[in-house]
């Protein structure tokens, strides 16, 4: 057996786990195989130490956990790619108990908080943090998923997509869409997003087979035609089927009774519809703060990156800001407490608190001889769902990041703003937003639209209710453009169709989703929630309202909720843009969603390119670019701003730049390490400013995100100018030659 592993040693990894089937072969005892695996990982490297963590894995013994953790630990720590890749999925081994299974979401944990990580270790590792994890693990590695499957870069949505479905979590709809998308590619994702869209669709098709047979079981018993008179005869199946799981599987008297039954709940509703869902307690907080983005605390971005808590980036309108805290700081302490190794959620919620209270904190900045002691006093803190600047040639800039409770009143100060500032158009950026409140739709359309247009109706099995706009807009006249892709859903449809369908806006960019369904949240009598004591009386929980914390965890829980669909939407020109797919999953209305007026699709990598993202990946994942900004940053402030800005796609005004491209030795061009640089100064620029760029990285950035290029260049057309002849464009224009020359035949309004 050592002879194997030794041999093994020698391969390259991928090659080496086929000699885990010929050590099976052997035959050996689990306590022959436990001690020759754990006495050979002596003699042997990485690969073959890899190959012993695996095998020792597959025996189930506790001690042998601790062990492989042990093995695994220098493995995260070095610097070859595909053997850190494999510890982490080692990992995520649902084997591992006890201690064994806390230390491995220990380290877990520290990567998917490192947001600098490449994508290729982060991924995988929130994975399996999400398998191995606590509950506070468990949320974070969802999170990070979810942040990957938001991206504006495809493949990271791809990637976040199948990661999503391979955890069993399919609830957020934007993961179905991407996996839609890309189901017939000729491609390994294309087949693996195939394969988890078909079993879903098995599922569902059992469901409503399910539903059949049990209507037919209770009419038979119950001797009526009348489903609503089986009653009892429904709950008669479920107590049989919770007795049979519990006197007859062989792990029935150990099985989570509460488990099956939510369970079962979630099943029910998956089968109505693909927006139709039971979310537990926990998911219901998320959603609910996704969409209510307010709490008392001091207003700051955090991570939590090797076990030291830091501020990414504070809430400029925050006490944490206007105390003087920057990106980067690291918070040691709170109220005394200390941070260091303590998990994340514990540290977010003793931050959080009533408005007006004090919170001591320690800060700890790069360059101080010591760490400062600072009181802050809590406020309200409205996390942003709306960022805008103003581009060259006077054209307004908004991203709306989703729609919450609060984001047209945002967005009508933002467009004040710019109109103050003489935007002569303006550009709303609807990419990547998945929608929210139905209300929040019609009160952004409403800030573009005459009075009295309509926005949107909808038709329920009761009603069907009409919404018009009611105010004058913010900008009558200008020219809008809206930016769409595949991800934008439902309120952002409801915006975008409106705004085509009245020849307000012009729309340039992708196909959006195709969600023309609308959702509400039922409470669930028999799983109420936790009691809480609403002393502002804005009727929800707020950080620092006291409640009753009946299961003794320390945090609050709102109890399930049932998310049922309850009507469709129609655009004004009558048609409703819900795509609808058969059983197989085939797209039966291909002019779903909104078409854009000007299709133009995202840069991404070409495949003979894909060099290019390893090596980038690379290099910040080992901090150069940021080292660069660090060194230059402190005396170059005003030009770093103003490369922010705009640097006209050239190196000349980057201090000591040859010198640096010229030490890092790679094969990428000097204009690929100038435009990553510039994404780090912005990041950075951000707290010089006191505002948030909006989008994400080169998205967002007029010089690097090719639909904003468009979005640009169709609203100077419309001013009578050309892209072109603007000095900040031209020098980093990447449109097509083809581009708006052509626009999308219109389609003929479908009648719902």
């Amino acid at each position: 057996m050592a002879s194997l592993v030794v041999e093994a040693d020698r391969k390259p990894l991928a090659e080496a786990w086929s000699y885990l089937r010929r050590i099976e072969d052997l035959e050996l005892s689990d306590d022959t195989l436990g001690e020759a695996l754990q006495g050979v990982a002596k003699r042997v490297g990485t690969t073959g130490k890899l190959l012993v963590a695996r095998g020792l894995l597959s025996l189930g013994e506790e001690i042998y956990g601790t062990k492989v953790v042990e093995m695994l630990t220098p493995i995260l720590d070095g610097a070859n790619p595909s053997q850190r890749i494999a510890g982490v999925r080692l990992l995520g081994n649902q084997r591992l108990e006890g201690r064994a299974q806390r230390s491995a979401g220990v380290l877990l944990a520290k990567i998917v908080n490192d947001d600098t990580a490449d994508t290729a270790l982060r991924l995988p590792a929130a994975k399996s943090l999400y398998w191995v994890g606590n509950a506070t693990q468990k949320t974070t590695a969802r999170r990070t998923l979810l942040d990957y499957l938001k991206s504006r870069d495809q493949a990271l949505r791809v990637r976040g997509a199948l990661a999503m479905y391979e955890i069993g979590d399919s609830f957020h709809m934007s993961a179905r869409g991407v996996l839609e998308e890309i189901e017939t590619e000729p491609t390994a994702e294309g087949r693996l997003a195939h394969a988890y869209l078909e079993r879903e669709r098995g599922e569902k098709a059992y469901g409503r087979l399910q539903y059949r047979l049990n209507k037919l079981l209770v009419e038979g018993r119950t001797g009526s035609g009348d489903s609503r008179a089986g009653n009892t005869g429904d709950f008669r199946l479920i107590r049989e089927l919770l007795g049979l799981i519990e006197g007859a599987h062989i792990d029935g008297k150990t099985t989570d009774r509460e488990m099956l039954i939510e369970r079962a709940a979630r099943g029910m509703l998956r089968a109505l519809d693909p927006f139709s869902s039971y979310l537990t307690s926990d998911q219901y907080a998320r959603f609910a703060f996704d969409l209510n983005r307010h709490y008392g605390g001091i207003g700051a971005f955090v991570r939590n990156p090797d076990g030291l808590f830091q501020i990414t980036r504070p809430i400029y309108s925050g006490p944490a800001y206007k105390a003087g805290l920057l990106s980067g700081d690291r918070i040691l302490a709170v109220d005394g407490w200390n941070t260091g190794d303590k998990e994340l959620d514990e540290i977010i919620r003793r931050l959080k608190g009533k408005p007006d209270t004090e919170v001591k904190i320690k800060v700890w900045r790069a360059g101080w001889p010591e760490p400062k002691d600072l009181t802050l006093t809590r406020a309200v803190i409205q996390v942003p769902s709306v960022n805008e600047d103003m581009l060259p040639g006077k054209i307004g800039y908004v991203e709306l990041i989703a729609f919450a409770s609060d984001t047209s009143k945002e967005l009508r100060y933002k467009l004040q703003g710019l109109k103050e500032s003489g935007a002569r158009a303006v550009i709303v950026d609807l990419r990547a937003n998945s929608g929210g409140y139905l209300s929040q739709a019609e009160a952004v359309a409403d800030l573009f639209l005459p009075k009295d247009k309509l926005i949107v109706y909808t038709k329920s099995t009761r009603k069907e209710e009409r919404h018009f706009s009611r105010k004058d807009p913010v900008f009558p006249d200008v020219p809008i453009v809206v930016l769409i892709n595949g991800s934008t859903a439902s309120a952002s449809e409801i915006v975008s169709g409106a705004l085509q369908d009245h020849h307000r806006a012009t729309i340039v960019g992708e196909q959006s989703y195709g969600k023309g369904s609308v959702q509400n949240l039922f409470r669930i009598a028999s799983r109420p929630g936790e009691k809480f004591y609403d002393e502002n009386r804005n009727g929800r929980m707020d950080p620092g309202e006291r409640f009753d914390d009946v299961d003794k965890d320390g945090k609050f829980d709102p109890g399930p909720r049932a998310r049922i669909t309850i009507a469709r939407y129609y655009l004004p020109s009558g048609r409703c843009l819900h795509k609808i797919t058969d059983e197989n999953g085939k797209v039966k209305n291909p002019d779903y969603g909104v078409l854009p007026d000007y299709e133009l699709k995202a840069r991404q990598f070409k495949n003979n390119e894909l060099w290019k993202q390893a090596a980038l990946s690379e290099l910040w994942t080992e901090q150069k670019f940021h080292s660069y900004v660090d060194e230059h940053m402190p005396k170059n402030k005003k030009k770093f701003l103003e490369l922010a800005t705009g640097d006209a796609g050239s190196t000349a005004a980057y201090p000591g730049f040859d010198e640096f491209y010229e030490s890092l030795g790679t094969q990428l061009s000097k204009d690929d390490v100038r435009r990553w640089i510039r994404v780090v100064i912005r990041e950075r620029s951000a707290d010089s400013r006191g505002k948030a760029w909006p989008g994400l990285r080169l998205l967002g950035d007029f010089q690097e995100d090719v639909q904003l290029q468009g979005a640009i260049a169709i609203a100077l057309r419309k001013l009578g100018e050309e892209i072109a002849d603007v000095p900040a464009y031209k020098a980093v224009l990447k449109l097509p030659a083809e581009f708006g020359k052509k626009k999308n035949k219109k389609r003929t309004a479908k009648k719902g």
